[in-house]
């Protein structure tokens, strides 16, 4: 199982995380008065940014697993959770959208990708 204070930080920080993702994407989404989800996209987006950036500054300027299973595992995972993202795409399919269930999931992996990826550069440039 292993170090049972690494699996405290995941759940402090997984806790942390979705109580973030409740908030964030409660306040777009009432702002946002559009039916599609906006809301969750900015949201996933974000969240791969946090993904790229802490990837590249975690493992070189904070290298204890604590940090990582603080925020890596537990905060990011918590904010990002895979199945709202699922439940958002399926949410088109089911209701015939098929269109616009394609554009969801396209959007949100194309965008997700690129946050991740700049993030990462970015953050690399900051060390």
């Amino acid at each position: 199982m292993g170090d049972m204070k690494l699996v405290v930080y995941v759940a402090l920080g997984g806790a942390l995380g979705s109580v973030a993702r409740y908030l964030v994407a409660g306040i777009l989404k009432e702002a946002g008065g559009s039916s599609f989800p906006w809301h969750m996209i900015f949201v996933n987006t974000l969240g791969c940014v946090f993904v790229g950036f802490f990837a590249s500054f975690l493992y070189v300027k904070l290298p204890h697993p604590r940090w990582a299973s603080l925020f890596y595992w537990g905060f990011i995972g918590g904010f990002t959770a895979f199945s709202s993202f699922i439940k958002e795409g399926m949410h088109f399919f089911l209701h015939g959208e098929h269109m616009m269930g394609f554009a969801y999931l396209l959007l949100q992996n194309t965008l997700g990708l690129a946050a991740a990826g700049i993030a990462f550069w970015a953050g690399k440039m900051l060390l």
